[in-house]
């Protein structure tokens, strides 16, 4: 597998973004709370990633909290990701992302994966809008 170098990297007090592109996919990883203080960002983010691949893995391990804001921006982006033929693919998800993700009813939305790697191979397979496969 190809790995770039970081290509992209903001930091804050309490909340990093680290993108990396790996094959042809965009690869974010997400540290700290996903809120309203980062939306905006998030939303930049996104957009530049979705700009160069169709198809991005969130790396959700090492997320605490999460808000409404912060989801709506993830269902934005998904919502962008398919209209290109890609999407947007959950990795590594903590419990309590998983709990706000379902009592949101976004559960079923999203595909997510328990792992990077497990994302990254679905990702590169080309099988992710044909399969859901349970977070952690």
């Amino acid at each position: 597998m190809n790995t770039t170098p970081v290509v992209d990297e903001h930091e804050t007090d309490d909340f990093q973004v680290v993108t990396h592109t790996l094959d042809g996919v965009s690869l974010i990883r997400l540290i700290g709370d996903v809120d309203l203080s980062v939306a905006a960002r998030l939303r930049t983010t996104f957009e530049t990633a979705l700009a160069a691949h169709p198809s991005i893995i969130v790396d959700l391990s090492q997320v605490g909290a999460v808000d409404s804001v912060g989801l709506g921006v993830l269902v934005t982006a998904r919502q962008t990701a398919r209209r290109q033929s890609g999407d947007v693919l959950l990795a590594a998800a903590p419990a309590f992302f998983t709990a706000v993700l379902h009592a949101a009813r976004l559960g079923a939305v999203f595909t997510t994966f328990a792992t990077v790697p497990q994302a990254m191979t679905a990702a590169l397979a080309g099988t992710t809008s044909l399969h859901h496969h349970p977070g952690a």
